[in-house]
């Protein structure tokens, strides 16, 4: 089986997010970098199944500038076989459908069984190039993916839902999985892996090459406009309640919290 593992490359959690002088994103200079957190999940996903298969190949994508093949090479050392590096400046300054396009090209192109992605970036977290992507391959797609089994052709799925409950579905191969974080734990790259990585082979394929027009991609082909970015607004504020005696306290607590907040 070959699987196909899309990934992204995202400021790391802590770092401080600046605003660009348009206010339409942030300034990127200076920044440490990191793989998406669910997308990690995604390429341990794809690795333990070629595991438990006992064949097939692990290869990992991602879209974005030369600093993206840091992400690439984090997948590369965990134990991805290779690497494609959608690297070409047509393909940026997308929206999700532009994305799912070009990732769509690329299934196509390796011929992959199984797709999987991360259920959503930790920057832009639009939660919606999984099922974009499924849709345009015709595949069927699951979101929140917990669990995956390979049974005889098919994938027996599980899938989280509301309230701690969870879904099983059989989903007939070829597949779209949108996978959640907590999967799985997910492995360290070792000093061995982190060598082998370089040694792996990654190529960078151009717009023509995956048979894609420029107006289809990028910020040309873009549906999403982001008008303006700001930090969110400080709201709230805190109410000491005294009393000398705690029935007396939680009494008026419970109060507040009936007429004022209005949430019991």
């Amino acid at each position: 089986m070959k699987i196909l593992v899309c990934i992204k490359q995202v400021p790391d959690k802590d770092a401080r997010l600046v605003l660009d002088d348009a206010g339409r994103g942030i300034v990127q200079a200076d920044l440490n970098w990191e793989v998406n957190e669910s997308d990690r999940y995604a390429v341990e996903t794809g690795l333990r199944l070629k595991q438990t298969l006992g064949q097939g190949e692990v290869v990992v994508c991602t879209l974005g500038p030369d600093r993206a093949r840091k992400a690439l090479n984090t997948a590369l050392a965990m134990g991805a076989d290779r690497g494609i590096h959608l690297s070409d400046p047509d393909y940026r300054g997308g929206d999700p459908m532009t994305v799912a396009r070009v990732l769509a090209a690329v299934a196509r192109s390796e011929q992959a069984e199984l797709v999987l992605c991360g259920t959503r970036s930790d920057d832009e977290g639009y939660g919606q190039t999984p099922i974009l992507l499924a849709g345009l391959l015709d595949r069927p797609a699951v979101f929140l993916t917990m669990g995956v089994e390979v049974q005889d052709g098919s994938l027996k799925v599980i899938r989280e839902l509301e309230a701690g409950r969870q879904e099983e579905s059989i989903v007939p191969l070829p597949a779209v999985l949108a996978i959640q974080s907590g999967i799985y734990e997910v492995r360290y790259t070792s000093l061995k892996g982190i060598m082998a990585a370089k040694r792996k082979k990654v190529t960078q394929p151009t717009p023509t090459e995956l048979g894609l027009s420029s107006d289809q991609i990028g910020g040309t082909g873009q549906r999403i406009e982001v008008l303006s970015m700001a930090p969110p607004e400080a709201g709230g504020h805190c109410e000491f309640i005294e009393a000398d005696k705690p029935d007396v306290a939680a009494r008026e607590l419970v109060e507040k919290l009936r007429r004022e907040a209005k949430v019991i």
